[in-house]
């Protein structure tokens, strides 16, 4: 099931640790995007679906060049339904195209995660028109196929699916209950987050930045989305709540808290600010294995 929310990102990035989200920004970089976790027949489907939108859709222009380190590291889409990376490995390009988590991109070479690149990609004219007529979640499906082939065609990848049982956490409620206040349906929240440029961001909305995590009209599967990307595994909502949330959450944004900290691991943040728990589990998960990558040829 796929998710769509806007995210603010804030504070310093990490490469070590696994919380790159598949559309990540900067301060006033707007992201909306869609998360799926499944099997890999799930994934066949998706793509499936995708073919039958805009079959055979490819970017126009597309470069990748070495990092330039006067530039900024980011990630997000260009309104013409393109997108620009700057600073950031290849696997993370790679992980993002098939839609999955850091940890679910085995193999490759050393150079896919260690060398930093600037990409930049855009469709033509009448694909740009025919891109932003669709939904969200339909644009996100095209948009990854575009980029499966963008890095077929430049870097020569292969891959192939694999399910494999993989430690998760599955979010519950808390023994003591939930501590979150609900949603109001239909709240545009005019007087909640906002953009850099001082637009509401409205409903499904995250801001994360520096150990806080702001949320409004947020479901618990994009809750358990987001906190795959903090916590290094795959996260599933067991909680059976069917509603949206507001909340604000403080924790310590590294995951090796001290005992002497004042700020605690998300893990008891989780318990003692929301009412909810993270258990440990096990669960089949869709990876993906790099069978073959090439060093990106001259634009």
């Amino acid at each position: 099931m796929a998710r769509n929310m806007n995210v603010l990102l804030s504070g310093k990035l990490s490469f070590v640790t696994a919380r790159l989200i598949c559309v990540v920004a900067l301060i006033s970089v707007a992201v909306s995007g869609a998360f799926a976790q499944g099997n890999a027949a799930a994934s066949a489907a998706d793509a499936k679906a995708a073919e039958v939108i805009l079959p055979g859709a490819v970017y126009d222009v597309a470069t990748i060049k070495p990092h330039n380190p006067s530039l900024n590291i980011s990630f997000g889409s260009l309104p013409n339904g393109g997108f620009i990376s700057t600073g950031m490995s290849l696997k993370n390009l790679v992980c993002g195209a098939y839609n999955k988590k850091d940890f679910q991109c085995l193999g490759g070479p050393a150079w896919l995660d260690s060398d930093r690149y600037d990409v930049e990609a855009k469709p033509d004219s009448a694909l740009s028109d025919q891109l932003l007529k669709l939904s969200p979640e339909q644009r996100w499906k095209v948009q990854g196929l575009m980029k499966q082939a963008l890095l077929e065609d430049r870097i020569k990848l292969k891959v192939h699916h694999e399910t494999r049982v993989l430690p998760i956490f599955a979010l519950v409620v808390a023994k003591g209950g939930l501590k979150m206040q609900e949603g109001k349906a239909g709240d545009n929240y005019s007087k909640g987050l906002k953009w850099a440029d001082g637009k509401g961001m409205g409903a499904g909305s995250f801001t994360i930045g520096n150990g806080m995590m702001q949320a409004q009209g947020i479901s618990m599967d994009s809750l358990a989305d987001q906190l795959t990307n903090e916590v290094g595994h795959i996260v599933q909502n067991k909680t059976g709540l069917t509603g949206v949330y507001d909340f604000t959450l403080r924790y310590s944004d590294d995951l090796a808290t001290g005992a002497d900290s004042s700020v605690p691991s998300i893990f008891t943040a989780l318990q003692e600010q929301l009412g909810l728990k993270l258990e440990n589990a096990k669960a089949p998960v869709d990876v993906i294995v790099i069978d073959h990558v090439e060093r990106p040829s001259a634009n």
